[in-house]
């Protein structure tokens, strides 16, 4: 499940996943979110704070890869917290997949993964 932070601006989304994603979270929420804000700004910051974070179904994983390579050069920043040792791997996978610079901050720095997607 994907949740929308309420620190959220503009070129700023944050978002809080749970669970297991599904092709719904993203074709009727995480996309069409990022779009507009890719619409309206023309880049984009990304947070995303993993609690309780599962993973994806198949088509979710789909998802994500065509997407992610869709708006790669409108990325600028992706910031992935959280506290499992793979969820660092995952930042160094994204930093490796992305045009833009990405970051893993623990969840109690989480105020300083927005500062650093502000800056």
């Amino acid at each position: 499940m994907l949740m929308k932070l309420e620190q959220s601006s503009t070129g700023i989304l944050g978002f809080l996943a749970s669970g297991r994603l599904t092709d719904n979270d993203y074709k009727n929420f995480l996309i069409p979110a990022v779009k507009t804000a890719i619409d309206e700004s023309g880049q984009v910051r990304l947070l995303f704070q993993l609690d309780g974070f599962r993973g994806w179904d198949i088509q979710a994983a789909w998802d994500d890869l065509i997407f992610g390579m869709e708006i790669n050069r409108n990325v600028e920043k992706i910031a992935i917290v959280g506290d499992s040792r793979w969820e660092h791997w995952v930042a160094r996978l994204v930093k490796a997949l992305t045009h833009g610079e990405a970051r893993h901050f623990s969840l109690d720095h989480v105020d300083d993964a927005w500062d650093w997607l502000e800056d």
